[in-house]
């Protein structure tokens, strides 16, 4: 499975891709919302992990231009954020997002064993 993490983050960009590559999933990062788009329209992975708060557009902004496109519009998308989820949770909701995930209540690991089930759900189909 692969999984592009959008976020302008080093540490977390570099926290989450070790911890996914080991346990076998291909990683790609970008560490703002136009390269993270880029990544998306030339090679759509099968799931992503988008920040919010980043430069060259917001996680909502991104996440409605990936909503928008025939390629990328059924890929799921995990707003995975330390804004809470009162603030933001409705609006990623309404724009198409699978989920949220605040980052000091997901550790890589909590975030791997999600991207497991989403990766034998696949399998099953």
């Amino acid at each position: 499975m692969k999984v592009l993490i959008i976020d302008d983050e080093d540490d977390v960009l570099t926290m989450y891709k070790e911890r996914l590559a080991a346990d076998g999933f291909e990683v790609i990062t970008a560490d703002n919302g136009q390269k993270g788009l880029d990544a998306a329209f030339a090679a759509p992975p099968d799931v992503i992990l988008l920040d919010i708060i980043m430069p060259k557009f917001n996680g909502l902004d991104v996440l409605q231009m990936l909503k928008s496109r025939s390629e990328t519009k059924d890929i799921p998308v995990y707003l995975l954020t330390n804004l809470p989820e009162e603030a933001s949770g409705e609006k990623a909701r309404q724009l198409g997002a699978a989920g949220y995930l605040v980052k000091v209540n997901n550790e890589p690991s909590t975030v791997a064993t999600l991207l497991k089930g989403l990766s034998s759900a696949q399998k099953r189909e």
